[in-house]
């Protein structure tokens, strides 16, 4: 059976991969405790759920516009008004099924073949395919986890072409939890002006931060960055699949255009309640992140005794990247190996580096209760332990 061949030029989610797998052995009677998951273990606020009835009640079942109903548009727009100083308007805004898409879209309306993408290193598991499937390749910028995975605009001045279209950053980072610094991430706007090139800017977890605040791209400049955000992680809706982009409004037009063939819009249900979740009570986020705060003092406390394991604090998100490098050995030669052995035979499911271009590494999420923590940890250390 043969496919298109731009199906076989992209790799599975690594990410969508070890969920998977951990679901198969628990099907078998195993108990996992999965470290991986990338989403909130938190229900969704009451107060968002009961928007959600009402428009039920209201039977708002129906089709909506394409950039998503005018109310929710405009709570998006008036949000980064408020935040960053910016003069957005509803036609600056385009609502998608969740910021997958909106990354997506983005992608289609601007690459094509020949173009280069520059890409920092470690990156969400995602960009480098979405690039792929457009036809453009991505030019990998490497951090260091030395330097916590900082991002510098020198490392993107230096690889710069004449192929270059875009930049992707995301802050914080996911899987290594670090930020831009606001100098560095100026200095990088500059360079997308300068070059004419589009600076994506990916800031689904700007509001799980522990250290500072955090910086938007749009602070600096809004006719050549494209801020990507959600509702899932910053009120735990996941599930609910709602995102937005905010960029020019010429570029949200075309965006629109491409997903009034899609999936039209996002569905009406979700929208009301991401409207409710933006202009509702926000001290469930505050409550969220204390409790993310707690648990990652906690992890990084339990890594620091894991010999030979090093592990960069992060400033944002809920994830740990430690570098498990000094645990490959003649049977275990890169992390996609080491965590199947972990998953197998410690019963803990982590996700390799290895999908964010980082092989030395292993992502593991705090989005988890302590007790599951704790226990997940310990089965961690033991199973790495056994390699020593």
């Amino acid at each position: 059976m043969s496919f298109a061949a731009r199906v076989s030029a992209i790799a599975p989610s690594a990410t969508m991969a070890v969920k998977r797998a951990a679901e198969e052995l628990r099907r078998r009677g195993v108990d996992v405790i999965d470290l991986g998951p990338g989403e909130p273990d938190f229900p969704t606020p009451e107060h968002i759920k009961e928007a959600a009835c009402q428009a039920l009640a209201r039977n708002f079942t129906k089709y909506t516009a394409d950039s998503g109903i005018f109310e929710l548009r405009e709570a998006i727009a008036q949000r980064y008004n408020r935040d960053y100083g910016t003069a957005y308007t509803a036609e600056n805004v385009l609502v998608t099924s969740g910021a997958k898409q909106a990354l997506y879209h983005i992608a289609e309306a601007l690459l094509e073949d020949g173009d280069e993408v520059l890409l920092p290193v470690p990156y969400w598991v995602s960009y480098p395919e979405q690039i792929k499937l457009m036809g453009a390749t991505p030019v990998l910028v490497p951090t260091h986890a030395r330097d916590g995975f900082r991002l510098r605009a020198h490392a993107i001045a230096d690889r710069i072409t004449k192929r270059t279209k875009a930049i992707i950053v995301n802050s914080p980072n996911n899987p290594s939890g670090a930020t831009v610094e606001s100098a560095e991430l100026e200095k990088i706007v500059e360079l997308a002006v300068k070059h004419q090139l589009w600076l994506i800017y990916d800031e689904c977890y700007e509001k799980f931060l522990y250290e500072g605040v955090h910086v938007s791209a749009c602070e600096f400049n809004t006719q050549r960055v494209v801020i990507v955000s959600s509702v899932s992680k910053t009120y735990a809706m996941t599930g609910w699949r709602l995102g937005w982009a905010v960029a020019p409004k010429e570029l949200i037009q075309a965006m629109a255009k491409l997903q009034s063939h899609s999936t039209s819009h996002p569905t009406s249900i979700s929208q009301y309640a991401a409207l409710a979740a933006l202009t509702g009570d926000q001290r469930c986020v505050a409550e969220m992140l204390s409790e993310y705060r707690r648990r990652r003092e906690f992890v990084l406390k339990e890594l620091a005794q894991i010999r030979g394991l090093e592990c960069a604090p992060p400033q944002g998100a809920f994830y740990l990247f430690p570098d498990v490098s000094r645990f490959f050995n003649g049977e275990i030669s890169n992390s996609s190996e080491l965590a199947r052995y972990l998953l197998e035979n410690a019963h803990v499911a982590v996700v390799p580096g290895a999908g964010f271009g980082a092989d030395e590494c292993i992502r593991i999420s705090y989005a988890t209760s302590l007790e599951q923590l704790r226990e997940g940890l310990k089965r961690l250390r033991e199973g790495l332990q056994s390699l020593s």
